[in-house]
């Protein structure tokens, strides 16, 4: 949509000056204060070329380029920029070549490429806990986004079901699972002799070597073990399919660390074919230069265990070869950017072309008061727990304020649900997040409620007329609220690109935000029902595309729009 318009300008624009339609439409930008135009553009590079004054370029140009396109208002030169604004009629005009069914039905940015995501992946025999929240949020709204745009895409939950904590796992299991009986193939069960296991280590050290012991037999192939490792997984992955239905989280394959354990054999002959390897005290190492910064990647122990890196390089390998990545993303959080950032260079030294678009999405921690989370001591503030408070919360709200609304425990799951995920995306995602109930549950401010709540007045609107979509009038009397809101809804299609090439959901999610003020100061300054028929009829269908935008938006980000609230 405001691509269109971008165009427009810069085919225009191209014509008075030396530079391509290209070029001028990838550095035009809205400007940061609505009031000083719809679109601006730096004349900095042109005046560059001309050896001229900035200013002096833009009030030139500004006196050319008025009246240059039907619709366009004005031209003003501001330093050294040129500030474009457009009648509301014509910003109408093309937001509604969009309007017809979906927004985004427009968008083939990603067509013929796949983009391969690995999100969630827990590890195996733990409960997911609100350290797998960002993981799972973020890498779905990517998810979401670059199908938006185009792309095909493989989501991948990558599960961590491989290592010694399985040896320390199975041998708790055979020496205590008897005794909890069928608990002890439960999540609830398998985390209870974990804990247990660390508990008893700490008087018994020698524990350690136990655990270590069952592991071995697991990679030589121990039958007993390996039934017993296999109903580990599958009791896990019963209950993450539980929680990532709660969040209407999609994978297309489940592929843990396990599978690549016989594709690791061919990734060490093409390092050592390569070249890369080199031994470090007993282990085989890549060594980087000096300019990288880098300490060595391991890649085999002395032992003549993998690593986390061998198997990550046999992933992106079957990924790009198998799968048809063009594009690998990993949604794994920011504390592990330097094992991928190692991963990507051993990809690039083996001549993989295509590491350059390899991606690893880091993302901060989320913190409550009750500090640090540890697994191993058993104090782990578990996803589920967080969206069953939301839940409890919100249907003390609803039973305070709206008692009798229909359909009752579906919406309450709808905004606790939607509330987390928000509080969740709406942040930069490098950041830290200290979890704030107040604020993730609050219908004013940045809030999922909030955004859920005008998408259902919006609905709530359409309802009383029994609103049907037959065409905006064009008509060029609209308010400054009416106009403000049409350019805003107008930027959709451009975010959503933002977003996914940025990898970051929160501009999606502050779109939003902004798109509920505008709508607010229109719906408090235009009245909407009761007025003459053409200026109802335009009002209503600009309160639909409000509720299309901000209900499409919300789906993208995973978040659903209650009915009611």
């Amino acid at each position: 949509m405001l691509a269109h318009l971008k165009k427009q300008l810069g085919r225009e624009i191209a014509k008075k000056v030396s530079l391509s339609e290209l070029d001028i439409f990838l550095t035009l930008e809205v400007p940061k204060i609505y009031e000083h135009g719809h679109l601006a553009w730096p004349v900095f590079q042109y005046a560059q070329l001309l050896k001229k004054n900035p200013k002096e370029v833009a009030q030139n140009l500004a006196l050319e380029l008025q009246n240059s396109i039907e619709g366009l208002k004005s031209v003003q030169a501001l330093g050294g920029f040129l500030n474009f604004k457009f009648e509301a009629s014509k910003l109408v005009e093309i937001l509604c070549l969009s309007a017809k069914e979906k927004f985004l039905s427009q968008q083939n940015e990603g067509k013929g490429r796949t983009v391969v995501i690995d999100y969630a992946s827990p590890n195996v025999a733990k409960k997911m806990h609100i350290g797998h929240l960002r993981a799972t949020n973020i890498g779905q709204a990517i998810r979401n986004l670059a199908q938006a745009n185009g792309y095909k895409v493989i989501g991948v939950n990558h599960l961590g079901d491989w290592g010694t904590q399985f040896g320390k796992l199975a041998w708790a299991l055979e020496k205590w699972g008897p005794a909890l009986g069928e608990k002890a193939w439960t999540i609830d069960g398998l985390l209870e002799l974990y804990v247990k296991f660390h508990e008893e280590m700490e008087k018994n050290p020698a524990l350690e070597a136990e655990g270590a012991a069952t592991f071995l037999r697991l990679e030589q192939g121990d039958l007993k073990i390996k039934e017993i490792w296999l109903k580990i997984i599958e009791a896990s992955l019963k209950d993450y399919a539980r929680m990532f239905q709660i969040l209407n989280v999609k994978h297309d394959l489940i592929l843990g660390e396990s599978f690549y354990n016989d594709k690791l054999a061919d990734v060490l002959k093409l390092l050592e074919s390569k070249g890369l390897l080199k031994e470090s005290e007993g282990a085989q190492v890549v060594m980087f230069e000096e300019k990288e910064k880098m300490p060595p990647c391991l890649i085999k122990k002395s032992d003549g265990a993998s690593l986390y890196a061998t198997r990550d390089l046999a992933a992106a390998i079957y990924r790009h070869d198998q799968l048809k990545g063009d594009e690998l993303i990993y949604v794994v959080g920011a504390d592990q950017n330097l094992h991928f950032k190692q991963v990507f260079k051993v990809l690039e030294l083996m001549g993989f072309d295509w590491s350059k678009n390899c991606h690893h999405v880091g993302f901060g921690l989320v913190r409550f008061k009750e500090g640090k989370m540890s697994t191993r001591k058993g104090r782990v503030i578990h996803l589920e727990d967080v969206i069953e408070s939301a839940i409890e919360i919100v249907t003390k709200t609803v039973e305070e304020k709206n008692p009798d609304l229909e359909n009752k425990q579906e919406n309450i799951r709808k905004i606790a649900i939607g509330a987390v995920i928000f509080n969740d995306l709406i942040n930069d995602r490098m950041k830290n997040i200290e979890f704030d109930w107040d604020r993730a549950l609050s219908t004013e401010g940045d809030s999922g409620p909030y955004v859920q709540y005008t998408t259902v007045r919006c609905k709530s609107i359409l309802r009383k007329v029994q609103f049907k979509w037959v065409g905006m009038p064009l008509e060029k009397d609209w308010t400054q609220e009416e106009e403000k809101l049409v350019f805003t809804l107008m930027q959709f299609q451009d975010v959503v690109k933002v977003s996914y090439s940025n990898l970051k959901p929160n501009i999606l999610a502050q779109y939003l935000l902004q798109v509920c003020a505008d709508f607010s100061h229109f719906y408090h300054h235009n009245r909407v029902i009761g007025v003459e028929s053409q200026i109802e009829n335009r009002r209503l269908h600009l309160v639909e595309l409000c509720r299309r935008t901000l209900e499409e938006g919300l789906g993208l980000l995973n978040i659903s729009a209650p009915e009611m609230m």
